[in-house]
Parts: C-alpha cells; structure tokens; sequence
C-alpha cells in the first residue's frame, strides 16, 4: 500500500509535498490527493460491496453524494467529503433524487450527503452533510446548505424577493420571486453548489434562479407562470480527476409554455439540458436536478477509492 505517513497534512486535501523534474507522474492521480496515491476502484450508485486487495489497511476515499431532485425548485448539488479509512468490505453510493433528496455516500468514516430536494411546499430543503440546499418555491426562501464532512460551514438560504443563496462547503439554495419580468434568486456557490428558485407571475412572466456553480452544480429554477418564461441554467462542476469544468444544461425559453431549467454539472458529468416544461438531470456525481412541470432528477453519487 501507499504509505499514509506520505500524504501531507492529515486534514489539507493537498500534499504539500513537490516533484522532482525528472519525476514521471502516476497515472489517475489528482492534485486534491495525497502524493503517490493512484486511482483504484470508481463505484457507481447501487453497489455495496468493495474488494480491497490484502494487505491494504487503510484507503484513500472521495464520496460524492447523490443530487437532489429539481420539481417546484432546483435541486441542491451532492456533497463531497474526502479523506483516510481504514479499508473496508462495504460502502453505501447514493442515487440522485428521483422524488426529492438525493441519497448520502459512505465509505468507512468517510461520508457526503445528498442534495436537497424540491418538494410541494414553499420553502427549499435544506442539504445534510456537506450537500447544498434547493431553491426556494416562488413564495418562499432557500434552503439551507450543510457543515461538511471537515467542519466547513454551510451557506444560509436566499430569503423570498429573488435573494441568492448564501455561498459555504454546501450553499444555500437561492429565494422565489414574484416580480413582474424578474429573476428568482440563483444557488450560492461553495463546494456543492445550491439550488436555483422558482420565478411566478402571471403577468409577464421572469426567469428561474441558476444553480450554484461549485465541484458540484446546483440546479436552475424554474420560471413557473407568464406569457415569457426563462428557466434558469444549472451550476457549473469540476471533474475532480482532471479538473476540467462540467457544464450545467441550459433552461429552456417560451412565451406561455416552457421556462424549464438545467441540470447540475456533477463531479463526473455535465448536467443535461432543459426541454419545453421537463428540466434536464444533473450530471454524474451529484449534480442537482433542474426544476420543471417535469422535474430533472439528481445524479447519482460516485465514490472514488484511492491507494
């Protein structure tokens, strides 16, 4: 196994430690791991048991939680949790929220939440440990983001009048709005990003909140009502094996039809975009679903071992 003694600060998800030039590097390393660690097993949602090689005692693990699903307002992005355990035979990998939250992902003693769900009522739900809130219906506020995995704090939820939501390790989802030609509050930004909020007035019409942007993007919001309608565009995710940006889907635009909003870029995946009055799903690893007449669902979580 890698030696754990090499692997920088015990809390620092960096190594401190530099290469030499003429140092070939591993392959499927990434510079959020310690140093010399390569990229064993990826687990997808649905599967409980692990093979870990004898003689390997302690693992090196990312948990990606599961996205939360995106209806009346868009779904908070997954949380993200990373770190040393001891080598186990079991681990849980959440599912994306296809009714609200999504699932939580464990490995050991590492553990995310799932992203907040959108449900009937006016105000987002909040994330659980580490993951984002959803954004708020059109007459209510965001929901919550979570303390993660390390202590890092949550981000507050946007208030009703089309606020975003606060930016922490998973943020808040952003405030409803029902100004005539407005925007809903967009999910703040963090690690996992928040939940867009819904726009609704009859009238004119507005434009959904967009997700947050983060390692995990958030869901849009939708713009629910008017003869101009916007859905809001999901949040942005990095892909933490090569750093490249997964996209958030775009929302969809009508007059009197429409206003749908995209799924969240997960950490493995680009969220989809919107069609007519169905919002796109997040993206692998978490992505927040995008809100709809049919919502998008979450994506689902991944776990990714390293040693």
């Amino acid at each position: 196994m890698a030696n754990p003694s090499r692997r920088g600060q015990v809390a620092g998800p960096v190594s401190g430690q530099m290469r030499g030039d003429a140092e070939t590097p591993f392959p499927n390393t990434s510079m959020i791991l310690p140093y010399g660690l390569q990229l064993r097993q990826t687990i997808n949602a649905g599967t409980t048991s692990v093979t870990i090689p004898s003689g390997i005692t302690f693992v090196y693990a990312i948990a990606v939680g599961g996205g939360g699903k995106g209806i009346n307002n868009g779904g908070g992005g997954g949380g993200v949790a990373w770190g040393w355990t001891i080598a186990t035979s079991s681990c849980v990998v959440g599912a994306g929220g296809s009714a609200a939250s999504g699932g939580y992902t464990r490995y050991g003693n590492v553990i995310a939440g799932g992203g907040g769900g959108s449900l009937s009522g006016p105000t987002g739900i909040a994330g659980t440990l580490g993951s984002a809130g959803a954004g708020g219906g059109s007459s209510g506020s965001g929901g919550a983001g979570s303390t993660n995995y390390w202590g890092i704090p949550g981000g507050t939820g946007g208030s009703l009048g089309g606020n975003n939501g606060a930016s922490g390790s998973g943020a808040g989802g952003g405030g409803g709005s029902t100004v005539a030609n407005g925007t809903a509050g967009a999910g703040g930004n963090g690690i996992s990003g928040g939940g867009g909020a819904t726009h609704n007035e009859a009238t004119s019409g507005g434009t959904g909140g967009a997700g947050g942007n983060g390692l995990v993007g958030g869901g849009g919001g939708i713009a629910f009502a008017g003869t101009t309608r916007t859905g809001g565009a999901g949040g942005n995710g990095i892909n933490i094996l090569t750093g490249a940006v997964t996209t958030g889907g775009t929302g969809s635009t009508g007059t009197n039809t429409n206003g749908a909003a995209g799924g969240g870029g997960g950490v493995a995946g680009n969220g989809s975009n919107a069609s007519g009055t169905t919002g796109g799903a997040g993206g692998l690893g978490g992505g927040g679903g995008g809100s709809g007449t049919t919502g998008g669902n979450g994506g689902d979580g991944i776990l990714y071992l390293f040693y």
